[in-house]
């Protein structure tokens, strides 16, 4: 008897857990519902392409509420709701996935003549490091995809005499980030990003007498996610020789696949935009930033619409040896698929503003 009532009121239990994790269970899909709703409502004002979308890639077959509109877009769209429920700008963050992995291909689902769009202007799931525990981005305020004409790229002004040490280290974590017509990765010192270093130092050291040491040393062939801890004793060699740079720029290029988002039409001439990745928690980080700010204001002054934005990690990998030195930056210009003249164009204008940061009055 005893066991009959144990069995029955083991029945009861295990009913009534049913019910609570039923009731739960609708209770967080009601949770997860309303907030697709805010979510929808205020980034698209389009309800019916969220939930119609949702209908359609759970039951293909039925009919829905689709126009030939949001049949076009219905994929993008749930896409972009489903990321930002999960707090993630979708353009952004798939950016950086295909950032610093470039050999993941193209993972904004984008045609491969165009790039992942980098912050669309939006985006950048960056390459450097995915188990980041926060990572932040930050537009340029200065928001100008309109042709600049007109815009000196030379100021006699700035020019002295070549100094004996150089003033400017200039070197590659990932060396072989390379640019169209080439292929995504390449030793090819013409075609990658030491060619954009190269036409830096040639601006610099002819231009302004600013002297440049350009280290074009292969640090990521060998093993491509020990890149930083390869190109650290790189810096910490010419430190320990020069004892101190001006500026300290690691070179790189992003992986974006929107040519849009990246490139910048100056002086009826297409150059790539150009951004700075930084790490938040390194101990330089209140004095590195100042050195990214004002050659973010000259770029903005000079040539508004060419610095395109920063993108912060917490720690990324070894804080991308920013924790070296005071002047440590991590640049990028354009993305793989700009051509290597745009991002060689870039250059120049580069190098006034680092002109301007080291021998103006800014």
């Amino acid at each position: 008897m005893n066991s009959t009532k144990k069995g029955m009121d083991d029945k009861k239990f295990n009913f009534y857990c049913s019910i609570l994790i039923f009731l739960i269970s609708i209770l967080l899909f009601s949770i997860l519902t309303s907030r697709m709703k805010n979510i929808i409502t205020a980034n698209s004002g389009r309800e019916i392409g969220f939930y119609g979308a949702v209908l359609d890639y759970g039951i293909p077959a039925l009919p829905t509420a689709f126009t030939e509109k949001d049949k076009v877009e219905k994929h993008q769209s749930f896409k972009d709701n489903m990321l930002n429920i999960l707090g993630i700008k979708s353009k952004t963050s798939l950016s950086i996935i295909g950032k610093e992995i470039s050999y993941l291909g193209n993972v904004s689902g984008e045609k491969d003549d165009c790039r992942l769009t980098m912050r669309d202007p939006e985006n950048v799931f960056d390459k450097f490091s995915l188990n980041e525990d926060q990572v932040f981005e930050q537009e340029n305020k200065v928001e100008n995809n309109q042709p600049v004409k007109n815009c000196p790229v030379y100021d006699p002004k700035l020019k002295k005499k070549l100094s004996n040490n150089p003033e400017v280290l200039i070197y590659h974590t990932h060396t072989c980030e390379s640019y169209k017509p080439n292929v995504i990765s390449s030793k090819d010192k013409t075609q990658n990003v030491c060619a954009v270093g190269e036409e830096i130092k040639k601006e610099l050291e002819s231009k302004y007498g600013i002297a440049v040491l350009h280290d074009t040393t292969v640090h990521d062939v060998a093993a491509y996610n020990k890149s930083y801890e390869r190109s650290r004793p790189t810096v910490e060699k010419y430190l320990k020789q020069y004892k101190d740079f001006k500026i300290i720029i690691d070179l790189h290029r992003d992986s974006i696949e929107n040519k849009d988002a990246v490139t910048f039409n100056v002086n009826n001439e297409k150059v790539a935009k150009f951004a700075f990745v930084m790490t938040r928690k390194n101990p330089h980080f209140n004095k590195n930033m100042e050195v990214v700010n004002k050659m973010a204001s000259i770029s903005n002054k000079l040539y508004p619409g060419l610095y395109k934005g920063l993108f912060c990690y917490n720690y990324g990998k070894k804080f991308y040896n920013q924790d070296l030195n005071n002047n440590m930056v991590l640049m990028e210009v354009g993305s793989h698929v700009n051509t290597i003249e745009e991002s060689k164009g870039t250059g120049k204008y580069v190098a006034r503003i680092i002109a301007e940061y080291i021998n103006g009055k800014n």
